[in-house]
């Protein structure tokens, strides 16, 4: 049994939804970073901001644009939507890079900076405690040599300021953060001892791959959604027009078919035969001299095609037992008889042109004729 595919269901897209929205998000947060970053200047700082949002969001209507145009065969656009998108997809790549570099040395700066506090915090308190240590050599001797009074209590003094001071910047030394590793610089340090590379080489090599992912991850998640909307979409007016009729390539057939039934066989007609002689004796057919052809030989090649469908010759047959006066609708005869559109459309202009029916001009609506 062949599979049939159907759309899929709100909760089946709801994956494809949020991982398009955070790698779009991400890709233009990455930007913005970048490019906020040119200027100093607050203003300035939200100008770029701006401009790094507008290529984006730009990047990524022109890629579902590309298959528009290709689907409408207009290969001037398909080519000139290309160029934008990879003019765009460059630049977002190159911002995404400079976004992830930025942040990251932010983040290293910030981790030297207290790397470096503490080791002047660390480097004070042990010149306080050397010079405690030295004093309290002094005041031994001076305590050894009975001089306590003059020379060993002001070193004690001292040292008690000194000791008193050393723990105030204990104190300090232990509320900084201890500097951690971040999984980042972890990870490229451990993929630069891997390939034996400088870390700062890794880093850029990292970004770029991660740059490019983040892109083609983003114009994943959208050109499924977009190819799936399309085949919603189809397949709702498939179904549409199977509730309704036959769709316009059946109508064609069908027209293709009356046409064929009601065109006589070329070996059936007399080759002396006048285009008169041809068609149904009934039909009313005015000949000028010289045996030109009838007038409206084409409108009435088309109406005895028509006439030839059954369904025509119903529909004619049920507007004729009406009341003269009464309501016509065409969508209950599209209904009953399965017809497509312009299929009605053909049948209720010829009922026009045989004067079984009148259109209101205000209305719209049909009315069998009087």
């Amino acid at each position: 049994m062949p599979l049939v595919r159907h759309p899929k269901s709100a909760l089946q897209l709801i994956p494809s939804y949020t991982g398009a929205t955070l790698s779009v998000t991400l890709s233009v947060a990455l930007s913005v970073l970048l490019f906020a970053s040119i200027s100093e200047n607050y203003y300035y700082s939200l100008m770029f901001a701006g401009l790094a949002i507008a290529f984006e969001l730009a990047k990524f209507v022109a890629l579902p644009e590309i298959a528009r145009r290709k689907h409408r065969k207009d290969w001037v656009g398909v080519m000139g939507a290309t160029l934008l998108f990879v003019t765009l997809a460059a630049a977002s790549i190159l911002g995404s890079i400079g976004g992830l570099q930025s942040d990251t040395q932010r983040i290293q700066a910030s981790i030297t900076k207290a790397e470096q506090q503490r080791a002047a915090l660390i480097e004070e308190r042990q010149l306080l405690l050397a010079e405690v240590a030295e004093n309290q050599k002094a005041i031994d001797k001076y305590i050894a040599l009975n001089r306590i009074k003059n020379f060993a209590q002001p070193l004690q003094q001292r040292n008690e300021a000194l000791r008193m001071k050393a723990a105030t910047i204990q104190d300090k030394i232990s509320t900084l953060d201890v500097t951690q590793e971040t999984p980042m610089t972890a990870l490229l340090g451990a993929i630069a001892t891997a390939v034996g590379e400088d870390k700062a080489v890794v880093q850029v090599y990292v970004f770029i791959l991660l740059a490019v992912l983040l892109d083609l991850v983003a114009s994943f998640f959208i050109c499924l959604l977009r190819e799936e909307n399309d085949f919603r979409r189809d397949y709702q007016s498939k179904l549409k027009v199977n509730e309704g009729g036959t769709n316009e390539h059946e109508e064609e057939n069908t027209t293709d078919a009356l046409l064929e039934t009601a065109t006589p066989d070329a070996e059936k007609v007399p080759p002396t035969a006048t285009p008169c002689q041809r068609e149904d004796s009934d039909v009313g057919c005015q000949q000028e001299e010289g045996g030109d052809k009838p007038k409206d030989m084409e409108q009435h090649q088309n109406v005895v095609s028509i006439n030839s469908s059954n369904k025509y010759e119903k529909i004619k047959k049920e507007v004729i037992s009406m009341k003269g006066g009464e309501a016509i609708s065409k969508r209950q005869m599209i209904k009953d008889y399965k017809l497509g559109t312009r299929t009605a459309d053909r049948y209720f202009n010829l009922l026009l042109k045989e004067a079984l029916i009148i259109q209101d001009s205000e209305t719209k609506y049909f009315y069998r004729a009087a």
